[in-house]
């Protein structure tokens, strides 16, 4: 074993030489691997991902994950002896810097695949137990990793040693940069400040590139150049500390995390919600993060601000996806067709091609595929058990791949969801064995009566039930929730096969297969006017939405069951939106509240009427007519001009303040806009 360990040393040293990580699996008994690590632990910083950490460790829980993405380590220890988290082995993997060692600790292999993982209570739905239950994320995982290059320290077996890879040689950047990508990075972010204005500049890159350095080094420097006004913003304080870490540095000021700090009276970080409530005069914004920011506020600063640097994780360890990619660039070259682009691909810790990095890709399918399609033939439909996928490892990178692609969500957990959870099934259209759509479903409901009265009572929760949870809780429909159900979770269509109807082909199966096993059927999302009408016209009403927006998406979310026997819940749920439009729901789409509320009908007294002609006279102030005119638009709203209805939805309904309403100078336009609603007498 001591000549193994001098192999594996010299392999640390040849890799440290070309800026690497080594990744080492070690399995085995307790004895064993202990002397391993005995042997394999450095002098430097060593970190440990697992239950307990032991003497001279950095213990990583989740509950810190933002505080240690940003830091280094010589030794990463994943134990995934006893649990495993897996979106923490994803994220904890950029810690480790060149020449370090990380180690997989596991028990023999046969042992550990068989074992259940406590950690998957996050995945699983209820009454499946994660102590007990076994899922198939561990072979997954084995199988993909078997051919990558790293060491295995197994009990019994010689270890594997693998060939270094071509060594790839990056170019250097001076100091204070890490790489010239990141020089460029900032060279490219002054130009935004000094050149053209709206020409917004987005920086993009695979967590551990730096990109949060790169707008630290940039606000630093134009601050030392005499810029007066640098605002530092991302969807929480926290996703901008790297920056401001980076900026403190290198002005030689202090920085104390967690803090309203300003930085040399200029650098400050101000919240979204603020920069769009209070413009800002004068200033140049860094957007760190940016797509784990609603896509309608990145809109709106787009609109309001002419200097803008948006950087963002494009997909991976974030949860982000590539829906940052997809919606809201697309915007951005609609109204800043100007706008400019840059990818970072260098690594700042380790080198080009390092072997753990690769290990991690592989392993999570973060590497994604987007092979396009490029004409469009008659598509079929298959369906798959996910034990099936992982005898089609292509066909599974595909899948997660346009997932990824079409949504703005997937994330670490949303695969390792897919494999341990057996409660999902993939449904997809195929054309030449190649993916163009897919659908995921999630079986839920089949509760007792017992509990579904608690749930509906409020005294249980249960996981993985949101559906049969919604209807008994929210809708008081217990008896529903002891049904077997069928969560539609999300249907996606490659970007460039879309507005075709393959995602109304892929559904009408789907439902076809669904209703033919007798299935309740339901689907949750954030409610956009286009997502809406796509769903009503395949046949599902809306029976609940949320009064709070979803914090990814920034639009309420909307509950919507399938059928014309749920006709009743809809009516329901109709009545009451109306009456919560001056209250809970006063920021929904007016143009949601128009198609779904139901509102009273009051007949119009001859009196009232005599106002109304009144007022479109200009004999009348608006005020003394307001409730004569609620009566009114209550009766007529479907024949009212759509962008009219809209805007007395906002003032009538919503009861939104004249300077909230969306058409200027609304009050002074109302008479004409009321001559145009030809009252009806």
């Amino acid at each position: 074993m001591t000549n193994l360990l001098q192999i594996i040393r010299q392999q640390q040293s040849a890799y440290q030489e070309r800026g690497w990580r080594l990744p080492i699996w070690l399995a085995g008994s307790e004895a064993y691997t202990q002397q391993q690590l005995s042997a394999l632990k450095p002098e430097g910083k060593s970190y440990w991902l697992g239950h307990e950490a032991p003497a001279g460790f950095t213990l990583l829980s989740a509950k810190q994950k933002q505080q240690w993405l940003g830091t280094e380590c010589d030794l990463l220890v994943v134990d995934a002896r006893h649990s495993v988290d897996w979106d923490l082995v994803a994220a904890s993997s950029g810690c480790l810097k060149a020449g370090g060692l990380w180690l997989f600790v596991t028990e023999t292999p046969d042992i550990w695949r068989q074992q259940p993982n406590p950690a998957a209570k996050r995945v699983l739905p209820y009454p499946l137990d994660a102590a007990i239950y076994t899922g198939l994320f561990k072979q997954f995982w084995l199988e993909q990793l078997s051919e990558q290059r790293w060491v295995k320290l197994i009990e019994g077996n010689s270890a594997v040693i693998p060939l270094l890879p071509e060594v790839m040689v990056s170019s250097k950047a001076e100091h204070p940069f890490r790489t010239t990508e990141q020089q460029h990075a900032v060279a490219a972010i002054y130009k935004v400040v000094t050149g053209h204005r709206r020409r917004p500049l987005v920086l993009t890159a695979h967590r551990g590139r730096g990109k949060s350095s790169a707008l630290g080094l940039a606000a630093a420097q134009l601050a030392q150049q005499g810029k007066t006004d640098i605002l530092l913003t991302g969807p929480s304080p926290v996703a901008v500390q790297t920056a401001f870490f980076i900026a403190a540095n290198l002005l030689n000021e202090p920085y104390q995390p967690g803090q309203n700090q300003l930085l040399k009276g200029v650098i400050r970080f101000v919240p979204v919600d603020v920069l769009l409530a209070e413009k800002q005069q004068n200033t140049v914004i860094l957007v760190d993060e940016a797509a784990a920011i609603p896509t309608p506020q990145l809109q709106q600063l787009a609109d309001l601000y002419s200097r803008l640097v948006f950087a963002t994780t494009e997909h991976g360890y974030e949860g982000t996806g590539r829906g940052f990619q997809l919606r809201f660039q697309s915007y951005l070259q609609q109204h800043c067709p100007g706008f400019q682009k840059l990818h970072l691909h260098q690594p700042i810790r380790y080198q080009a091609n390092d072997p753990l990095e690769q290990l991690i890709f592989k392993g999570f399918l973060l590497e994604q595929t987007d092979s396009g399609v490029t004409a469009l033939q008659q598509p079929k439909v298959v369906s798959y058990p996910v034990k099936e996928l992982l005898l089609q490892p292509q066909k599974l990178q595909q899948i997660f791949s346009l997932l990824s692609l079409a949504h703005y969500q997937t994330d670490v957990m949303d695969l390792w969801a897919l494999l341990d959870n057996p409660a999902l099934k993939i449904y997809t259209l195929e054309q030449a064995k190649q993916v163009i759509a897919c659908a995921l479903i999630s079986f839920e409901g089949e509760l007792d009566q017992e509990l579904a009265l608690a749930v509906a009572h409020g005294k249980r929760r249960v996981q993985g039930h949101l559906l049969a949870q919604s209807l008994a809780f929210h809708c008081l429909q217990p008896q529903l929730a002891e049904q077997k159900m069928a969560r539609i979770q999300r249907i996606v269509v490659h970007p460039s096969v879309q507005i075709q109807g393959l995602g109304s082909q892929l559904l009408g199966f789907v439902l076809q297969d669904l209703l033919s096993q007798q299935y309740l059927i339901g689907t949750s999302f954030g409610a956009t006017l286009a997502l809406v009408k796509f769903w009503q016209k395949a046949g599902f009403s809306p029976v609940k939405l949320s009064h709070q927006n979803e914090q990814a998406s920034n639009e309420a979310s909307v509950l919507m069951l399938y059928g014309e026997q749920f006709r009743p819940l809809q009516q329901q749920f109709s009545r009451q939106l109306y009456w919560q439009l001056a209250d809970k729901q006063r920021i929904l789409d007016p143009a949601l509240a128009l198609l779904w509320a139901e509102p009273p009908s009051i007949d119009i007294t001859s009196l009232q009427n005599t106002e109304l002609e009144l007022f479109q006279a200009g004999l009348r102030p608006y005020e003394l007519i307001e409730t004569h005119l609620l009566c009114w638009f209550n009766i007529n709203h479907a024949k009212v001009e759509h962008q009219t209805a809209l805007l007395l939805v906002q003032r009538l309904w919503q009861k939104q303040d004249w300077q909230q309403v969306s058409l200027a100078s609304a009050k002074q336009k109302l008479p004409e806009l009321c001559r145009l609603l030809k009252f009806l007498g």
